[in-house]
Parts: C-alpha cells; sequence; structure tokens
C-alpha cells in the first residue's frame, strides 16, 4: 500500500525498498502474468511491481493487457502475447516490458531478445514487425485482404540462439532506466561482503555526517562502497580541470567532487559501471590561518576523496586471512568442500580451525594446497555446507 501511494515519488519508493531488503521482503519485477496497474501481493507472499510504475508506459497499454488477461487467461508465450495485444503494443513499448522485467516468466534471458535473426535484424524488431503484420492483417475474414488462407498469413519469426554472456550491468542500467531502481539484482551484490567489512556509511549519510561534524568542529573518516553512474569532467575558471563523479549505493547516491592532486590521482578509477571502496575525510574545506580565523571565521566543512580502490581487488589487498571453523565431531561434505575451494582460488590464506566440542581444545592448521578470493557467494555455499568462517583484515 505504502509502494502504491508513493507511485511517483521515487525517493520514498527507495526508501520504502530499502526496508523491504531490510526486512527480507522480496520486491519482483513486473511480470506480464501477474502484475497489476499497481503493486500487489502474490501467493508467495512477495510484493510484485505494478505495471503503472514503468516509465513511459500508457494506462490505455496497461488497460489493454489486465482486460485481455481477464477475458483469455494468461499469456503463454512471447508469440501468444503478441498475437493478442498486437493492436496496442508497438516496440517502445515492448521494450519497456522486456527491459523491466515483464516477461523473464516466458524463460528466455533478456539478451536472448538482442541477438541477430538470419536476417540481420534482431529478434526485438522481428517479433514487433510480426506484430505490425497482424495489425495490418487482424485474421478477420471479413476485413483481411487474405482472407483463411493460411499461407499467406505472417510467420512467427524464430528465436536465435543466445550467444555469449548477457551484459548484466547494461542490463541493469536498462531495467532502472524505466522503474527507477535495480529489482532483479543491484551491481553491488557481488560485494555484499566487502561492504559489510569495510563501508562504515552510505551515500545518503553524507550530508548529514559534513553538518554533524562541522557542528561539532571534529573531523571524521568515511568508507563506503559504491557504484559510479556518470563522471562530468569540467574545467574551473582558473584552466584547472577537476570532475564531479556520481556514485550511488543501496541507499542512494552522492556527488563526489574531484580537484587538484585529487583529480589527478584518483580520475582514472571514477568511470561509469566501476564498482568502487572510496574512503575521505570530512574536514573543513580548506586550511585557515589563525589570524584569518579570528577575522572570517571559520570554513565550511566537506567530504574530500582521499583513497579509491576498485571493489574486486579490495578483498585480496586488505583480507590478512580467511579462516575456517571446523567442529571435530561433526561429518561434512568433503568433496563439496574441495570443489568450492577449487572455484574460489584466490590470495588469501585459507586457515582451518578445528574444535574438539568434548574437551573445548582447538588446532588452527594452514592450508598449503588452497589460498581462497572472499566473497559473498563464496561465504554462503561455505555456510550451506555446515561451516562458519571469519576474515581477518590487515
Amino acid at each position: 500500500a505504502n509502494l502504491s501511494c508513493n507511485l511517483s515519488k521515487m525517493d520514498e519508493i527507495k526508501k520504502i525498498m530499502a526496508d523491504c531488503k531490510a526486512h527480507h521482503i522480496k520486491v519482483l519485477n513486473p511480470d506480464i502474468n501477474e502484475s497489476e496497474s499497481r503493486f500487489t501481493v502474490n501467493a508467495k507472499g512477495d510484493i510484485r511491481f505494478g505495471f503503472g510504475g514503468i516509465k513511459g508506459f500508457g494506462d490505455n497499454v496497461v488497460s489493454a493487457i489486465l482486460k485481455e488477461r481477464e477475458e483469455n487467461g494468461l499469456f503463454t508465450d512471447i508469440y501468444d502475447f503478441i498475437e493478442r495485444m498486437h493492436s496496442v503494443i508497438n516496440r517502445r513499448s515492448f521494450e519497456n516490458l522486456l527491459y523491466a522485467g515483464a516477461f523473464d516468466s516466458f524463460g528466455s534471458p533478456r539478451s536472448q531478445y538482442s541477438m541477430p535473426m538470419p536476417t540481420g535484424e534482431t529478434f526485438i524488431e522481428a517479433i514487433t514487425h510480426y506484430g505490425d503484420l497482424l495489425s495490418r492483417d487482424s485474421f478477420d475474414a471479413g476485413a483481411s485482404l487474405f482472407g483463411d488462407a493460411e499461407e499467406m498469413k505472417p510467420i512467427r519469426p524464430e528465436m536465435p540462439p543466445m550467444l555469449g554472456e548477457p551484459d548484466i550491468l547494461e542490463l541493469l542500467r536498462l531495467e532502472k532506466e524505466l522503474v527507477g531502481m535495480y529489482l532483479s539484482s543491484h551491481p553491488l551484490d557481488v560485494y555484499r561482503l566487502e561492504k559489510e567489512m569495510f563501508a562504515t556509511a552510505s551515500c545518503q549519510d553524507i550530508p548529514n555526517m559534513v553538518i554533524s561534524c562541522q557542528e561539532k568542529k571534529k573531523p571524521c573518516t568515511v568508507t563506503l562502497i559504491g557504484y559510479v553512474l556518470s563522471v562530468e569532467r569540467k574545467t574551473s575558471k582558473s584552466g584547472k580541470p577537476y570532475a564531479e563523479a556520481v556514485v550511488e549505493d543501496y541507499e542512494g547516491s552522492y556527488t563526489f567532487r574531484l580537484t587538484g592532486k585529487d583529480f589527478e590521482k584518483l580520475i582514472s578509477f571514477f568511470q561509469p559501471h566501476n564498482s568502487l571502496l572510496i574512503e575521505g575525510k570530512i574536514d573543513e574545506r580548506y586550511f585557515v590561518k589563525p589570524e584569518e580565523r579570528k577575522e572570517k571565521g571559520d570554513p565550511d566543512y566537506s567530504f574530500r576523496v582521499v583513497n579509491v580502490n576498485l571493489l574486486g581487488n579490495v578483498m585480496d589487498e586488505r583480507a590478512k586471512e580467511f579462516i575456517m571453523f571446523v567442529t571435530a565431531s561433526r561429518d561434512y561434505d568433503s568433496a563439496a568442500l574441495v570443489k568450492l575451494l577449487k572455484a574460489n582460488k584466490g590470495s588469501v590464506p585459507l586457515n582451518v580451525c578445528i574444535a574438539d566440542p568434548v574437551t573445548g581444545h582447538t588446532v588452527e592448521y594452514r592450508s598449503h594446497k588452497f589460498s581462497v578470493h572472499p566473497n559473498a557467494d563464496f561465504t554462503e555455499a561455505l555456510e550451506q555446507l555446515g561451516y562458519k568462517w571469519k576474515v581477518l583484515k590487515n
């Protein structure tokens, strides 16, 4: 109900979505067979995104889809959908539904719709052209140029096979562009462990932290993780280069300003789609001599970026060792563990701490065969196998 009431207020939507994530409530992408105009709850208790939340999607199209679904049942596949909805669905509305995730339940990945046909056109172009042909010839014998002549009716284009790996970041960008947020996943999801271990604040915290530090006259350090949305290079009135980079995390976004030596040292990290660990300091904006301070007062506080690392390298650079905890009397799937360790090779030393629950004694061993690359998927898989773990930082 809160999501539906705030359908046009994206800031409020993001806050509610963050609360859903914190309480393990799933908010699912729009679905052609399940979504209504507004947010709803499905049979499993998950929140389903409404058609009305898709940008550039008209109410007339939403009403037509819901009416067709109610009168003639659910859509069985993409062909069934286009054959029943061709009179109201153009290419733009089709792509909006596709990249918002509304066709995911049909089983084909979104990237497959962009694969080339033998004719050179993409499947998106072919399927929407098919819809155009259906619109020109309604299959109504009274209105159709060809009547009931099956051989003259438009032929369904065959979906080409998926080639290569999908560009997940591009698909997420399109998804966010259409629904205002990431739903199927987030570019930072793979770095959940880094966020838990190293981040001390989020992007949306920075403005209030700047105010707090200024009021207390006390500088502080901040570490956060973020995904670079955009970078704009500029030139000051004095001819010096600087940049403004918009970085986003789960909670919000913040525009970082790089000037002087910081610009020279750090601008290479601030490239669109890079995931970063950003360390900075909230302090007075510039140095003031004591005599000037008495006359002009204290300068304002601001956030200054001090150091940046690519998130993909952070664990290898900052993790001292990875410790697995094993209970001596417990049975484990050792084959599954070895497979998991081989799949997550890295440069972080692996230690195994074996505990005897009867005596309370523990013995720790350093593995000479395996070093690992700690990440969220790896640690979650370890937990599923029954192991507890710990990462020691440098």
